[in-house]
């Protein structure tokens, strides 16, 4: 599949969330808690360094476009597929995956200058994969969860905001930003699994929330 159908094909944020919200519904009680993914990301020593991601778009991309981030921000870049990671004398690395036929395909990148590279390319075992790609398949959650990288600002907490094709993330202003239930307007975009404490008490997290302007 070509990149940009990997990504176009992805959903709305409103209706991934809500198929999202149904399928964990038919889950049962038993299992929408994800505790069976949180201890496959505890097997591998994950837990900080990757996260659940909603799969959604905020726009289309054009031919020969790829979301790119750099710094706080995040934009379509001309990159086509005959450059592979190279662009702007830096190169790309894979941020968020979506499962596809039992493998993870990157739709999201970060740049990386030699003058300041931020983006730490991701070791994803075998073995995660193996096992992340048959739980999501297993609940069907394969069309609507994926995985990406996270860090410190993600465990914390961040609110990601889009304009038009431009989206950037920021610190929450208050708690409740964090609170999807709080404030409306925000959904729910990305998790972690916090382990702040000790394994036994790991729970998921909301790393990431997403706004979108309204007259955009």
């Amino acid at each position: 599949m070509k990149h940009i159908d990997v990504f176009n094909s992805l959903r709305s944020l409103g209706d991934a969330n809500k198929i999202l919200n149904q399928r964990l519904g038919e889950l049962g009680t038993d299992r929408a808690d994800l505790s069976e993914l949180r201890d496959i990301f505890e097997k591998f020593h994950l837990t900080e360094h990757v996260g659940l991601i909603l799969l959604h778009r905020h726009y289309f991309l054009n031919e020969g476009e790829k979301v790119v981030a750099f710094g706080h921000v995040s934009t379509p870049w001309p990159v086509p597929d005959t450059a592979g990671d190279t662009v702007s004398g830096g190169h790309l690395v894979p941020r968020s995956w979506r499962f596809l036929h039992h493998e993870p395909v990157a739709y999201e990148f970060g740049f990386n200058h030699p003058g300041q590279e931020e983006y730490s390319r991701l070791d994803l075992p075998d073995g995660f994969v193996r096992e992340v790609d048959a739980f999501l398949a297993d609940a069907q959650l394969d069309e609507v969860l994926g995985i990406c990288a996270i860090g410190a600002a993600e465990v914390e907490g961040r609110v990601e905001k889009t304009l038009g094709r431009v989206n950037f993330t920021v610190p929450p202003s208050s708690p409740s930003e964090m609170d999807a239930t709080l404030t409306p307007d925000y959904r729910p975009s990305v998790w972690s699994f916090d382990c702040k404490s000790s394994l036994r008490d790991t729970t998921i997290k909301l790393a990431r929330a997403c706004w979108v302007c309204p007259k955009h």
